[in-house]
């Protein structure tokens, strides 16, 4: 049977295999679900401006509103009170006017934003989550008793493959994050996690044409982080854990599976400058959303993650792909915000049950919906910079493969 993974062509440094020909990426029927239609909002600089700018209009509208209703209080009138009456005859009229420019503008403004009307709703009416905090308690006692606390990690690379094409697509990356994903499922409380970092190089070509001088190319590289692998209170050998779900709430470089997929990242030759784009699902999102925030140079891919409670801390380019009835990335109470690098994508599925709504093999058919869909310029722009980041389809890399593992 030939490895998924990496075509037959992967080795442990001594021409073995790596041991991983017996997993197959299946799709049941039941993850095989219609398209809806996608919603998508963010990531459209002018858009999001102008939004803004109407926003402010209102507000000013509102403060002027309430002023004007000030200057005709019944104390008020002691002082010029021919003009406080003349002033009370016409408000009626002004306030009219008034509410009509405010209507106005916010029907301008929910006809063309549709998508972003809903999230425009939820930004001013959501509250501050406090489950960073809820989480640090939790991990706290849970330590005491033996359960959810933090321990040491490790990378080890474990396979290396060749000549790996470049994902070009959103789809592809889902693939492949998705038989990340089903590598590392626990079956035995001492069986590692699985990461997979590939590298491709760019230019192709060794010499600049208009100097004549030769051209370093600069690594980019690609990582997938799994979503939660194992759900037992009780910290096991594999770090996509229950702890590390808690921790990765708790505070950026906490969690086990964060600070293991940084050790991987650090032996593929991944500095705080190189350019590489994360891609998780779930946990692994929201570990990659925290990592992004040491490399200047990154860029970010996620789905089905809470990341609405770390917004305020991403600055890399990230594209966010949600199922409207995904608990999960609603777990923090806050959508994700409407910035210019930022691109939020919702699509609902017909499948009534929460798991198949969450499992990434469902992200995978709305991941190609997002390929194969028109898009407006804010969605178009980002799943052009993600699809093309790692250089022309005919670019090829290798791949590095790391047992990821909790020590005792």
């Amino acid at each position: 049977m030939t490895c998924t993974h990496c075509n037959g062509g992967c080795s442990n440094g001594v021409g073995e295999k790596c041991g991983r020909a017996q997993l197959v990426v299946e799709v049941t029927p039941r993850h095989i679900v219609a398209s809806s239609g996608l919603l998508s909002y963010g990531g459209d600089a002018q858009i999001v401006a102008t939004r803004g700018e109407i926003d402010r209009v209102i507000a000013e509208l509102n403060g002027l509103e309430g002023w004007l209703r000030a200057q005709v209080e019944l104390q008020d009138f002691a002082v010029e009170p021919v003009l406080r009456v003349r002033l009370a005859l016409e408000l009626p009229l002004i306030l009219e006017k008034l509410s009509r420019i405010r209507d106005a503008c916010g029907h301008a403004a929910d006809s063309y934003f549709a998508g972003e009307v809903e999230i425009s709703r939820e930004l001013r009416e959501g509250t501050i989550s406090p489950l960073p905090a809820i989480s640090s308690s939790i991990a706290a006692v849970g330590s005491m008793f033996g359960v959810l606390g933090e321990t040491k990690v490790s990378a080890d690379l474990v396979g290396v493959a060749s000549s790996i094409t470049a994902p070009n697509s959103i789809g592809t990356l889902a693939e492949r994050l998705l038989s990340e994903s089903q590598a590392g499922v626990v079956t035995s409380d001492d069986q590692p996690g699985w990461l997979r970092i590939e590298k491709f190089l760019e230019p192709a070509s060794p010499v600049n044409g208009a100097t004549g001088s030769m051209v370093i190319p600069e690594a980019c590289y690609v990582v997938y982080i799994p979503g939660t692998q194992n759900w037992a209170p009780k910290p096991g050998t594999n770090p996509f854990d229950m702890t590390s779900n808690l921790s990765a709430f708790s505070k950026t470089g906490f969690a086990g599976s964060e600070r293991a997929v940084l050790a991987a990242m650090q032996q593929a030759g991944i500095s705080a400058d190189s350019q590489v784009l994360l891609v998780g699902h779930s946990q692994g999102g929201m570990i990659a959303a925290n990592i992004s925030t040491r490399f200047a140079g990154s860029k970010v891919l996620t789905f089905g993650a809470p990341l609405g409670q770390v917004s305020d801390r991403i600055i890399a380019p990230t594209l966010s792909i949600e199922h409207s009835d995904d608990p999960v990335p609603k777990l923090d109470s806050r959508p994700n915000p409407m910035k210019s690098n930022w691109v939020t994508v919702r699509q609902s599925l017909p499948s009534p049950d929460p798991i198949a709504q969450h499992e990434m093999a469902g992200y995978l058919q709305t991941a190609l919906d997002v390929d194969s869909q028109a898009a407006d310029s804010g969605l178009g722009k980002l799943r052009k910079e993600i699809s093309e980041f790692s250089g022309t389809p005919e670019a090829t890399g290798q791949a590095y493969f790391f047992e990821l593992r909790r020590e005792p």
